[in-house]
């Protein structure tokens, strides 16, 4: 089964289409909601709110089950443009939102030089929440109470797309959210220290591959990914390249986890894990606890004790150690 996208002729052949859709449907997740009147429906038609010189309006048509909603692309005369997808009543809740938003997406690519590709929501629609997640976008930003709900105080809105690149490829690249940094950059010795400066893929993967980490290792793009979805990440660099990074996990408010702390073979046993630790934790000065998991490996012990965590672990058969910080 597809879609097809089929251009809309507002002005003459579609126009007593467009008046059925919009006063047959409901549409609770958009601004306007309600049903239309006809004469509604005209007035948009008219003021060109279906076509344009940066919209175009598309029926949507399953080649097994009809025409079934109708996707307007809108600024595209922006580098980035937008889209107001429709399903009729009939066709909702049976999958189809994920096929039709990406043979909009194919339409979009295929057609015009766009490098990206954007739409928004109310946050309080999984659905079409949903559907974004499982076509390959990614969220990129949260409005507060920004999207106009009538009779109601105004909801959220949520805002995804999807790059050219990744279209291409198949592969989401991640988004670095907590990406302000927590200190300016600084040196110590000949060693500069940088935060939420998240390396590359291939500078991850030669640091983590240095030490051995290779479960990391076997899929770079997650590492990468996964680096970038962390509460804090420090790097330390020596002639401008990557010899040391640690990275946290953290709710802001009650817990932090130190989740990696690594340094290149060539550069250990100069204080620089000490001082990645100190500085990646710097921001939490404020959260309860402070936790991490490590090999039991008697090193590894005095390092941790040293920066004043002490051992919780249940079990000294373990071949884990659990560590807290108050």
């Amino acid at each position: 089964m597809s879609i097809s996208l089929i251009r809309v002729d507002p002005e003459a052949n579609d126009r007593r289409a467009l008046i059925e859709f919009f006063t047959h449907n409901e549409f609770p997740f958009h601004a306007y909601a309600r049903r239309r009147t006809a004469a509604e429906v005209s007035e948009l038609i008219d003021s060109g709110a279906f076509d344009g010189e940066d919209r175009r309006s598309y029926w949507l048509d399953h080649d097994g089950l009809g025409r079934i909603g109708l996707i307007r692309l809108e600024d595209l005369c922006d580098d980035t443009p937008m889209f107001d997808l429709r399903l009729a009543e009939s066709s909702r809740g049976r999958g189809l939102g994920a096929e039709c938003l990406r043979a909009a997406t194919d339409h979009l690519f295929t057609t015009l030089e766009a490098d990206r590709f954007e739409g928004q929501t109310r946050a309080d629609n999984l659905a079409m929440r949903s559907i974004f997640v499982r076509t390959g976008w990614t969220k990129e930003a949260h409005y507060r109470r920004a999207w106009p709900v009538e009779g109601r105080e105004p909801q959220d809105t949520v805002v995804y797309a999807i790059l050219r690149e990744e279209w291409e490829s198949g592969k989401v690249r991640g988004l670095q959210w907590h990406d302000r940094p927590q200190f300016a950059p600084e040196n110590s010795s000949d060693v500069a220290f940088e935060s939420n400066a998240v390396p590359t893929v291939d500078e991850l993967t030669a640091l983590y591959q240095s030490v051995g980490w290779s479960a990391y290792t076997r899929d770079p793009a997650s590492l990468h990914v996964s680096v970038m979805a962390s509460a804090h990440v420090v790097t330390a660099l020596h002639d401008g390249e990557v010899v040391g990074l640690a990275r946290v996990i953290s709710d802001f408010g009650s817990i932090v986890y130190l989740q990696d702390v690594l340094v290149h073979p060539d550069h250990q046993r100069r204080g620089i894990g000490r001082l990645l630790v100190e500085r990646v934790l710097c921001p939490f000065s404020e959260v309860r606890q402070t936790v991490l998991l490590t090999d039991a490996d008697p090193a590894l012990t005095a390092f941790y004790v040293s920066l004043g965590f002490h051992e919780v672990s249940g079990s000294l058969q373990s071949d884990v150690r659990a560590f807290m910080q108050n």
